[in-house]
């Protein structure tokens, strides 16, 4: 069983501090909670069947109590502190020898998201990032299909969001949100960060990135609200993605042509039409001006709906299963016991993301943020320091803004 301290209690780090001490994560043991809170003790008593008062879970006000007072008492931290504040605490873990399973985004620049790869392998620690989308079937079976090549190779793919509408109540929920100098952003780097995980994942990386924001369009602030961005590959691949918080009407989908078939997926079905000849040959070979040469076949498949707590709890029990393999494998001669026992080698790399798809979901965030700001395409990956100095500017603009 790991035991683990969470960092921060906010609305993430009260949904994993139930679902750790309710013995949901059969991996995971809650032992510690880091927070300002005046509150934290009540409220484990009363959502974690009274674990202050038994003594399970310790409270401490900051990280330097922590430290000082329990690092024999954990084995791995869990951060929901605000974006900003994710590096720091990442890496005095990684430091420690901790094992960090941190929420989304990484941190919010792509130089604080490198730094933290690089110290969370120097450490030789388990470093993995809440995307729990990538546990949606949905998305397990589509990636399948890519890899597998079912429409052949990728031509462009189309994805639209407008799902999460969020109203001004929202936005002032936290002096924190939808602000440059609380949370480095606003809907790319908060609720789009699952997206933008989810296309790097199924796409790859593109080798440029144009966006165009308007910057507070259906609020008064300015960071954005809604984002058209365009992504174009090596191999002549090319990409749209538009997320919106600010449309009443839900949308959701991702479309994707390819030479050999086409795809669409949203909610509830997921679709694809099968084309009886592939496109880069029929194109050469065809006698005809279009596609009377050329037939489809049609397939559905209806797609479960995941919600609740069950997504999260499998990154959660998967991060647990990954830290117990780790800390047996500090262990050579352990390791080696295991790998003869089973006549298999042991795994290096269990987790369902890691430090690199927080670096690659950031660099494609930072990109578009960076293109809207100068009206042009930028290279991937990100000048980091370019990137910083246009953060810095976006903070001070906000701040004479605010007054």
């Amino acid at each position: 069983m790991v035991k683990v301290a969470i960092i921060g209690l906010g609305h993430m780090g009260k949904r994993y501090a139930k679902m750790i001490s309710r013995g949901e994560i059969k991996t995971l043991s809650l032992a510690c909670v880091c927070t300002r809170s005046s509150q934290a003790a009540q409220w484990i008593n009363e959502n974690c069947d009274g674990a202050v008062d038994k003594g399970e879970v310790k409270i401490y006000r900051n990280e330097n109590e922590l430290y000082e007072n329990a690092m024999a008492d954990f084995d791995a931290i869990i951060i929901t502190t605000p974006h900003k504040l994710h590096p720091d605490t990442a890496i005095r873990a990684f430091r420690a020898g901790k094992h960090v399973l941190c929420e989304k985004p990484a941190g919010i620049d792509v130089i604080s998201a490198r730094q933290m790869y690089s110290e969370s392998k120097f450490a030789g620690v388990v470093y993995e990032l809440i995307f729990h989308q990538r546990t949606y079937s949905r998305f397990i079976k589509l990636k399948k299909m890519l890899d597998d090549g079912e429409i052949g190779r990728i031509q462009s793919v189309r994805q639209i969001d407008t799902g999460y509408y969020r109203t001004r109540s929202y936005h002032a929920s936290g002096e924190w949100r939808s602000s440059w100098q609380g949370e480095g952003g606003g809907a790319l780097i908060n609720q789009g960060q699952h997206l933008l995980d989810m296309w790097q994942w199924l796409f790859g990386m593109p080798q440029e990135v144009g966006a165009f924001i308007n910057w507070g369009k259906y609020n008064d602030f300015i960071v954005d609200d809604e984002a058209i961005i365009n992504f174009n590959y090596e191999d002549g691949m090319t990409g749209v993605f538009i997320l919106s918080t600010g449309e009443g009407h839900k949308e959701r989908y991702i479309e994707i042509s390819g030479t050999k078939g086409h795809i669409r997926i949203d909610d509830d079905k997921l679709r694809i039409w099968r084309f009886s000849r592939d496109l880069e040959e029929y194109s050469k070979n065809a006698t005809c001006s279009s596609t009377q040469e050329l037939s489809e076949s049609y397939e559905e498949f209806d797609l479960e709906t995941e919600s609740g707590d069950e997504p999260y709890r499998k990154v959660l029990e998967n991060f647990g299963q990954a830290v117990e393999l780790k800390m047996n494998q500090n262990s050579s001669q352990i390791a080696n016991q295991l790998a003869e026992a089973t006549d298999t080698p042991i795994a290096t790399e269990t987790t369902i993301t890691n430090g690199q798809d927080g670096i690659n979901t950031l660099e494609l965030t930072c990109g578009a943020y960076l293109s809207a700001f100068k009206g042009k395409k930028v290279r991937i990956p990100v000048n980091g320091e370019e990137y910083r100095d246009f953060l810095d500017e976006m903070k001070h603009n906000e701040s004479e803004v605010l007054g």
